[in-house]
């Protein structure tokens, strides 16, 4: 029966892998990107491993308290890897072995909950959702990839009534990344469903509060002060819902989740930069279609679980809801406002949905010709075939920051930060007419953007325009309340006014 059990694992994640490999393997020649040089590259603790407990008492960017991020099991898994090979090579090989792992416990939770053909189905949706390609792509993306990992595994265990062995692995999941905190609420969801009565949740759900205390403890050791939240380390730019109301917050999330829906099913304008300006706050519900669409979205799924008598639709409803809440900003302030890593665990329980509803349609014209049948099968070979097309595309995006930047920049073409970027990209490169085209962008986004100003005053220098350059950092510094890049600023400062002659004002 073991021996089974095992042959049948090793084939799903194998073939699992395989079809990973397909999809995501021309991306395996890239470099860092993005927060990957900040995290890894430049992550002097990961270089030896007699750092590792310096890992669980540090923040995910050195020196990046303010950012509020605390995920040490994840720098540890860098850290292994590191101690193989520093190049990026190894670490995305991970990933996306973590992918097609995450592929296979799919499959085994579903199959719990629902028949084998739910399961199949749901795996082989999972696998192909291009939407996933920030998560696989992004070496930093293990965060998201990790503590699915260890979420599903904390809910097999607490369906099979083993609640401290499922709550340790509650606890690796929050460890891998903040965000899965999600689970807590899955948790006790499920076993308020399963139980219906308020006061049997609440001693069984004891044994994941447990280990609470300690994270709480080593999180405020990493971060200090912005260990349990605030506005502080939010920058504007990247995540203005920090700075609007309660209301905003909600309606913009619903028109996000319009959005995420969107990408998932036609995902021909994915992109990995959602900030300032590119989605706009919404204000008034129904000044907003996208908002309404994500309403009426929610207020079905409300009446399904309402109405279904089967666990596993409810089962997938929360596990879809709940961690889209954690990620929605409505209620916890992130460092942004919408990502497309953000929806790889929510969109399980999407996925379990469209496999559950595939299931019936297929119930229903099971005495129909063996030809409609036909029609069917092609169709989502046809989709799935697109996808595969999408995902094939998006490896290219994510080979280095040059491509991600431009490609950024061509799909949110509202963002500062995307333009900002693209600008100080192709400045490095000596493109310096270009560099200032996209700042002069950037800039009429928003014209106290602290990058934006600091790659302007950059051009100037460059183009021995001293004084202008001098006004800018100035104005730069004035504008970056969080402190962000006030070293590179007054370096910069220092720089120019030496070039001029002025020693005492460089001091």
């Amino acid at each position: 029966m073991f021996s089974e059990k095992y042959n049948e694992f090793l084939k799903i994640f194998l073939s699992a892998s395989v079809i990973a490999l397909v999809l995501f393997g021309p991306s395996l020649r890239g470099d860092f990107t993005l927060d990957d040089h900040s995290v890894i590259e430049k992550g002097v603790q990961l270089k030896c491993l007699t750092n590792i407990f310096e890992l669980w008492v540090s923040p995910w960017h050195p020196g990046g308290e303010w950012a509020g991020n605390y995920r040490p099991l994840t720098t540890t898994s860098f850290a292994l890897n590191t101690f193989f090979s520093e190049g990026p090579l190894g670490f995305r090989i991970v990933n996306l072995l973590l992918y097609a792992l995450n592929v296979v416990f799919i499959f085994y939770l579903v199959r719990k909950l629902s028949s084998e053909k739910v399961a199949y189905l749901t795996a082989i949706i999972f696998l192909f959702l291009p939407i996933h390609s920030e998560a696989v792509m992004s070496i930093v993306g293990r965060v998201y990839l990790l503590g699915t990992l260890f979420s599903l595994l904390s809910i097999h265990y607490l369906l099979e009534n083993k609640y401290w062995v499922s709550s340790v692995h509650f606890l690796l999941a929050l460890l891998a990344g903040d965000i899965f905190i999600s689970v807590l609420l899955i948790i006790g969801s499920l076993l308020l469903l399963e139980h219906k009565n308020i006061i049997k949740t609440f001693k069984l759900g004891l044994a994941y509060t447990a280990g609470l205390p300690i994270y709480f403890i080593f999180r405020y050791l990493a971060l200090g002060k912005y260990a349990f939240g605030g506005y502080g380390f939010v920058d504007p730019i990247i995540g203005p819902l920090a700075f609007v109301s309660v209301k905003e917050r909600v309606f913009t999330a619903l028109s996000h989740l319009y959005l995420y829906l969107r990408k998932t099913v036609y995902p021909v304008d994915l992109s990995p930069d959602y900030s300032f300006n590119q989605i706009p706050i919404v204000s008034n519900l129904f000044s907003s279609w996208r908002a309404l669409v994500g309403l009426t979205f929610i207020a079905i799924l409300f009446y399904i679980f309402y109405k279904s008598k089967r666990k596993d639709i409810k089962f997938a409803i929360i596990l879809f809801l709940l961690p889209y809440l954690v990620v929605s900003n409505i209620f916890f302030i992130t460092t942004g406002t919408m990502a497309e890593r953000w929806w790889y665990f929510p969109s399980i329980g999407l996925a379990m949905l469209v496999a559950i509803g595939a299931e019936s349609i297929g119930l229903k014209f099971k005495a129909q010709s063996l030809k409609l049948k036909k029609y069917i099968y092609g169709a989502g070979i046809v989709i799935l075939a697109f996808y595969a097309f999408i995902i094939f595309r998006q490896n290219r995006v994510w080979l280095n920051d040059k491509n991600l930047f431009i490609y950024a920049s061509e799909k949110s073409p509202n963002s500062a930060w995307a333009r900002t970027n693209v600008a100080e990209g192709f400045f490095l490169s000596g493109s310096v007419e270009r560099a200032k085209k996209e700042i002069e962008a950037a800039l009429k986004i928003s014209d106290q953007y602290p990058s934006a100003l600091y790659v302007l005053g950059q051009i100037y220098w460059k183009e021995g325009r001293f004084g202008e350059a001098e006004e800018v950092f100035k104005k730069a510094i004035k504008f970056d309340i969080y402190d962000r890049n006030k070293r590179s600023l007054y370096r910069s400062l220092a720089l120019v006014n030496l070039d001029t002659g002025n020693n005492k004002q460089a001091l």
